[in-house]
């Protein structure tokens, strides 16, 4: 059976391997999106820490999240900045799996909600999947074919380790 540890360990490493990629990418191509301009390539990279950066506070037991305070990235530096502290929040997110499956309470935009914490975990592998996902999809559209996620799947993360 696969672990949460599997999940949260590949996610990590593929995010980080992601976001590297991105970053030796002309930053012209940090405005790319599928469809929704909204949806730009640096706005999901943030997207994604942001939201792990919530996970992470949530699995702590924090029931209100203090945001993270760092700008959409206009340059591959700008980028390895995010790709740094979402390793970080990814790293905490790990060292605290072994919380067991325990209610926590927390606070979304759609109120207060109670959710188990293995709906948490869960979410936010998920969640960074999908977007992920996303990043490529905005590249590929606009023919930008280096990143291959088939490079980044949980396969490739055990064969890497």
């Amino acid at each position: 059976m696969i672990s949460l540890d599997l999940l949260l360990k590949h996610m990590q490493w593929a995010n980080k391997e992601i976001y590297t990629e991105v970053s030796k990418l002309d930053s012209e191509v940090l405005d790319y999106y599928v469809i929704d301009p909204e949806w730009k390539i640096k706005t999901i990279l943030l997207h994604i820490a942001k939201a792990s950066n919530n996970y992470g506070q949530f699995i702590n037991g924090v029931t209100e999240t203090e945001p993270l305070e760092l700008e959409e990235p206009s340059s591959s530096d700008d980028i390895k900045v995010l790709t740094d502290k979402l390793y970080e929040i990814d790293q905490g997110l790990i060292d605290n799996q072994g919380i067991g499956d325990v209610d926590l309470t927390i606070k979304m935009r759609s109120g207060v909600k109670e959710h188990k914490s293995s709906t948490i975990f869960s979410q936010m592998v998920f969640h960074a999947a999908e977007h992920r996902a996303q990043i490529v999809a905005a590249l590929d559209r606009h023919n930008v074919r280096s990143i291959n996620l088939d490079d980044y799947d949980v396969w490739s993360y055990i064969r890497a380790h």
